[in-house]
């Protein structure tokens, strides 16, 4: 797989690293080549993912690589019991006996995890550790994610903080919008084509209240939601077509030519402002904001 310079640099680096992979610069690509470059090597690894869709995808990528969820990984160790919860499984492994010691562990979206998935991941720790992640993206605060603070743990540990810059997504535009809010030098090198629209509403309730009103107007949209409200999380409303809507959490780790982020602006909150980038990001050429339902369906239309 090609690698640009920076890429390549995190890739075939032998010390601990923690990589700050920026929106659009490949993160998956390189925690995916870092493993299968250790891999091939020889090195006993273990790598760490915060979802099922990510430790598939490398699996997917790298035949017999070990790449699991830290949930799925407990579960291996101490079994799984109901009335345990997600909690107590990660209690039950870190309170249990000796642990299996790892040459290299991996951790992908570092942000995102909570402090007890985070000693999950020490406690296996053999020698050294490769982490990406993006702190300027972490937005589950509510949920106990480690959010920034995490990169500055990493660093204490001896871990080289190294980011990578280049955005192979999004048209300049949307890179200057970006480095705008956070200035880290973000440099568009490609816009992604995704033939998709994306409607993105702070909140489930404006979702559906948006929904409501594209089905009124017989606008066909693909709804995305949360666990809680949809078992199948997401479902056509009048047919497929190239038009999505979702809340801005549901919208991380998706790509569109077009967002449109209907009726919210942050507050003056650094998590809502975090909230606020990860929507800009999501769109490769052109990035909306409107209150006005009227609006909305112009743009639609020109989709």
């Amino acid at each position: 797989m090609e690698l640009d310079d920076e890429q390549r640099e995190a890739v075939e680096s032998k010390e601990s690293m923690v990589c700050i992979a920026g929106p659009g610069s490949g993160k998956t690509r390189v925690l995916t080549e870092k493993a299968r470059h250790l891999f091939n090597s020889g090195s006993n690894i273990l790598c760490l993912t915060f979802t099922r869709s990510a430790s598939k995808e490398m699996a997917s990528r790298v035949t017999g690589l070990p790449a699991t969820t830290i949930h799925s990984f407990c579960c291996g160790s101490v079994g799984w019991k109901e009335d345990w919860g997600y909690t107590g499984l990660l209690y039950r492994f870190l309170q249990g006996g000796d642990k299996p010691k790892y040459d290299w562990v991996l951790l992908d979206e570092c942000q995102d995890v909570n402090e007890m998935e985070f000693d999950v991941f020490l406690s296996v720790i053999g020698d050294k550790i490769f982490v990406v992640g993006d702190p300027y993206q972490s937005i589950y605060g509510f949920q106990g994610a480690m959010g920034p603070k995490v990169v500055n743990w990493l660093e204490a540990m001896g871990c080289r903080k190294f980011e990578l810059h280049n955005n192979y997504r999004s048209c300049p535009y949307i890179v200057s919008r970006l480095n705008s809010i956070f200035k880290r030098d973000l440099i568009s090198k490609g816009v992604k084509d995704t033939g998709l629209t994306c409607i993105l509403c702070r909140t489930n309730d404006d979702v559906f209240y948006v929904s409501r009103f594209l089905k009124d107007n017989l606008v066909p949209h693909r709804v995305r939601l949360s666990a809680e409200y949809s078992s199948n999380r997401e479902y056509d409303v009048i047919g497929e077509n190239h038009l999505r809507l979702m809340t801005c959490h549901c919208s991380k780790g998706h790509e569109f030519d077009k967002v449109i982020l209907f009726g919210w602006a942050p507050m003056d909150d650094e998590e809502e402002k975090r909230v606020y980038y990860v929507s800009i990001a999501r769109a490769s050429k052109k990035f909306i904001e409107t209150d006005d339902l009227a609006e909305l369906i112009r743009e639609v239309a020109f989709n």
